[in-house]
C-alpha cells in the first residue's frame, strides 16, 4: 500500500508536464520540479494527488515536503506572501531607501559607504520609513531574501549589547 498526500487547487490552475509541477493564478505564475522517480503526481478534479511507491519513511517525508510545497505554491498564486522587516538604530541615524533592484542602507553605524542589498525580480519590496515590507508568489524566495536583508545589515565587530542596530524581521511570510 502506498502513501498519497492531496491538496486542493481552490480555482488555481495546475498542469503536470515534463516532470514540473505548474500552478497559474492571479498573482502569477509558481513551478517545483519532481525530482524524485518514486513520486508520482496526478491532477483528479480540483485535486492533486502525490504517491509514493514505498511505505518507507523517507519516500513518505519526500512526498509530504512536495505536498507542502504545492499547498504553498497555491497559496502564493492566489494570494502571495509577505514579510516585513524593520530598521533600528540608536547611535547613528541610519536611513534605506530603494535604488532599482537594490536596498541601499545609508550611515549604518557611522559607516561612509552605503550597504547594497540586491533584490531578485520577483520580489518587490515596499521601504516606508524605517520599514520594509517584501512581495511574492514563492514563500521560500520572501523568506530567504527577508533573511539575506537581516544577515547584510548585521553589526560585526562591536558589543551587540551596546550596539542594538540592524533591520530586523518582524514578520515572517506565512
Amino acid at each position: 500500500m502506498s502513501t498519497k498526500f492531496s491538496t486542493q487547487l481552490d480555482g488555481a490552475d495546475v498542469k503536470i508536464e515534463g516532470g514540473e509541477i505548474i500552478v497559474n493564478g492571479p498573482k502569477g505564475e509558481a513551478r517545483a520540479k519532481i525530482v524524485y522517480s518514486f513520486l508520482s503526481v496526478r491532477k483528479e478534479g480540483d485535486t492533486i494527488y502525490i504517491e509514493c511507491k514505498k511505505d518507507t519513511d523517507y519516500q513518505k517525508a519526500i512526498a509530504g515536503a512536495l505536498n507542502a510545497q504545492v499547498r504553498n505554491m497555491v497559496k502564493g498564486v492566489k494570494e502571495g506572501y509577505t514579510a516585513e522587516l524593520e530598521l533600528v538604530y540608536t547611535h547613528f541615524p541610519a536611513s534605506m531607501k530603494l535604488v532599482s533592484n537594490k536596498l541601499v542602507v545609508e550611515n549604518f553605524v557611522g559607516e561612509r559607504k552605503a550597504r547594497e542589498i540586491p533584490l531578485p525580480n520577483d520580489v518587490k519590496a515596499k521601504v516606508q520609513g524605517t520599514k520594509i515590507t517584501l512581495e511574492g508568489i514563492d514563500k521560500y524566495k520572501v523568506g530567504q531574501v527577508a533573511g539575506t536583508i537581516e544577515k547584510k545589515v548585521q553589526i560585526k565587530n562591536k558589543d551587540r549589547r551596546v550596539f542594538k542596530d540592524g533591520i530586523f524581521i518582524v514578520k515572517k511570510p506565512e
